[in-house]
């Protein structure tokens, strides 16, 4: 069916058979994955209901079957007798990226110094998005010209380059999302914590501010 198909078409048949194999792929993936999740929350019952609650490891790796980040076993078990205990993990765990706790002190601090301010956040987000956008157009863009050049060298370094921008795009939206979740949630969560510099919005201190200035003096000189 499929030769006849691009016997009769002269070749104009393989990007839309490209395009429906990429699908049934992605709805398998997307399955698959599914399933995945399924056998994730079916492990995490049996080791919390084998697991000993006193044992660090063992409830770290049980919260990771559930919500694939390895967490502190400090914060885990600051909401297991929260009311809201399971949505506040499965929100820090998805932030968590973003996010690290000091072993010797226990205080939380974002990974990048930057994301104490809100407002960095905020246009942080933006930009990922933008760069989503910037991406998604750059892969439509050079797909349509691969389609118009055709089977050359050229054409397929195009279709390169528009998996590329693909990949671009989607690693921006999904960091743009993390992101997002992270400004919102993070606060919410975390109020009773002890945070390095104070909080999660804090503002840098001017100590270090000072520190740095001397050392990009140094750096120009």
């Amino acid at each position: 069916m499929w030769s006849e198909l691009l016997k009769e078409g002269g070749g104009q048949w393989i990007v839309p058979l490209a395009i429906v194999a990429a699908g049934f792929m992605l709805v398998k993936g997307v399955f698959g994955l599914s399933r995945s999740r399924s056998q994730d929350r079916k492990d995490f019952l049996d080791l919390w209901a084998k697991s000993d609650k006193a044992d660090d490891l063992w409830l770290q790796v049980a919260v990771r079957h559930l919500f694939g980040s390895v967490l502190p076993p400090a914060l885990i078990r600051r909401f297991l007798s929260h009311p809201q205990g399971a949505r506040a993990l499965g929100d820090l765990a998805y932030a968590w990226p973003f996010l690290d706790m000091d072993e010797t002190t226990g205080e939380l601090r974002w990974r990048s110094e930057r994301h104490y301010s809100a407002r960095v956040r905020v246009w942080e987000r933006r930009g990922l998005v933008a760069v989503y956008m910037v991406a998604a157009l750059a892969m439509f863009g050079f797909a349509w010209l691969a389609v118009l050049i055709g089977k050359t060298f050229l054409g397929c370094a195009l279709w390169v380059l528009a998996l590329e921008a693909g990949f671009f795009a989607a690693r921006a939206l999904l960091k743009a999302g993390r992101l997002e979740d992270a400004h919102e949630t993070v606060p919410r969560w975390t109020k009773g914590f002890r945070w390095k510099h104070g909080g999660p919005d804090a503002k840098l201190p001017l100590s270090l501010k000072r520190n740095t200035k001397p050392n990009r003096r140094n750096r120009s000189a």
